[in-house]
């Protein structure tokens, strides 16, 4: 991307670039060069600059839970705009969980009867295109996610009265903190074919609503061998596991008539992803196709061992890009919570690419990152000032990376001027971001940094 601007009598303004996404970021940068003189009652930019840009990191992600709590397409097209102004260009969609099943499928409409919370708080097809049309031509990509096979519950409980057997195993067993990660529980049926058709239709009509990807998340996310266990004990658990995401993405499958690329339009996608667990590393999943994306901290030894066996990363690492952290535990037992409070700063120092001493092949397997929203205490109306400006500090680190020549745990200056700026510019859209210091300390730059 090259954006020049010239000033004669008249402002000119060039941008080239390989694709149009570049040029949607381009005016992005443009818009960021131009300010409005209190004074002088004018909108100013600078005489001339030239900005040769790209991005260090191709995938820059934000993932919105909408399981947890319905938000509406209006607060997901505004937290979209506002990805468009921080130059994130993944809007990872983790449209289902245990707790709902809010996609009303167009093949399967039981999923959303049985697990939607009302008939008021879902996503039609229709709804889901309108939202990645608004987001091509913001330079957004919609990632849609149904998580498998765990974090299946409610709205899988109607295979035997339709006569598909069992979809899903364990659904609200007690207790739930011997079978799930949280309530209520249910694990897709890995030994019914019904439950690979029935996802099949699903990754279509995401798909075809979305359109075809390069990219395409699979879940995997808290998979437990227990809730298998007492149903298959003469199995190998985690081979199976490995059969579940295997036939998932239709690799040395029996299933003849499945396949992801076949949802995808014909075209296989060039990364199928899913969350890292302990099964991760098992080493059946084929490295030249899967990612993983890393959810634990940046210290575990997970990091290390994907990139040993070759995988592809993409960081999430709950230490630094999980967003919903620092607010408490929401339930009396279990683990339900992490703290503290990941500040911007904090999202903005995460450089795990260098804090990890990662060499050059290693770094090459990193594909980018993301910041992580889930919501069991988040609803409409903390979601703006829960993501902004922290997911543009997520922004500015994977798309320049600033050296850090000075303290690694030290924010520079004008790393906070220019947050500052940014987060009046998203309350100038209607993105009801949380301030990052005093009024007075915006309207006197320097002065209280």
């Amino acid at each position: 991307m090259t954006l020049s601007i010239n000033e004669k009598r008249h402002y000119r303004v060039h941008i080239s670039a390989n694709t149009f996404f570049g040029a949607r970021h381009a005016l992005s940068t443009l818009q960021q060069l131009i300010w409005f003189d209190d004074e002088d009652n004018l909108l100013r930019t600078l005489s001339k600059v030239i900005i040769v840009d790209s991005p260090k990191f191709r995938y820059r992600g934000l993932m919105l839970d909408t399981s947890r709590h319905y938000f509406s397409l209006e607060a997901i097209k505004r937290t979209i705009a506002a990805m468009s102004h921080a130059k994130l260009n993944r809007f990872h969609w983790h449209i289902t969980d245990s707790q709902s099943f809010p996609y009303v499928s167009k093949h399967y409409p039981e999923l959303a009867s049985y697990g939607a919370y009302s008939d008021h708080e879902t996503y039609t097809l229709e709804e889901i295109r309108e939202v990645a049309n608004f987001a091509k031509l913001r330079g957004v990509q919609i990632i849609p996610e149904i998580d498998a096979p765990a974090h299946a519950g409610n709205g899988w409980d109607w295979g035997p009265k339709h006569g598909l057997g069992e979809l899903s195993l364990c659904i609200n067993q007690q207790p739930w903190s011997f079978y799930c990660g949280e309530p209520p529980c249910g694990q897709l049926n890995p030994k019914n074919n019904n439950t690979y058709l029935i996802l099949q239709k699903l990754y279509e009509e995401l798909l075809n609503a979305t359109g075809p990807t390069d990219y395409f998340h699979l879940g995997g996310d808290e998979v437990n061998l227990e809730c298998w266990s007492q149903y298959f004990n003469d199995t190998d658990l985690r081979g199976l596991w490995c059969d579940f995401m295997l036939n998932t993405m239709a690799r040395n499958v029996s299933i003849s008539d499945f396949s992801l690329k076949i949802a995808n339009n014909n075209i296989d996608p060039k990364v199928v992803a899913v969350w890292s667990s302990g099964l991760t590393n098992t080493k059946c999943l084929p490295k030249s196709h899967f990612a993983v994306q890393v959810w634990g901290a940046s210290s575990w030894q997970e990091n290390y061992d994907l990139l040993d066996n070759g995988f592809n990363v993409i960081f999430s690492h709950v230490d630094a890009w999980y967003l919903d952290c620092g607010f408490g535990n929401w339930r009396a037992t279990g683990e339900g919570a992490c703290s503290p409070y990941r500040t911007w700063q904090n999202v903005y120092k995460h450089r795990p690419w260098e804090r990890m001493r990662l060499d050059k092949l290693h770094k090459r397997q990193v594909l980018g990152g993301e910041v992580c929203l889930w919501t069991e205490q988040v609803d409409e109306g903390q979601l703006d000032n829960r993501l902004w400006p922290r997911a543009a500090a997520l922004g500015e680190r994977l798309w320049s990376d600033p050296d850090d020549e000075h303290d690694m745990d030290v924010v520079p200056q004008d790393v906070f001027k220019r947050m500052s700026l940014f987060r009046s510019r998203l309350i100038e859209l209607g993105i009801k971001a949380e301030p990052i210091f005093p009024k007075y300390c915006a309207r006197n730059p320097g002065e209280c940094i």
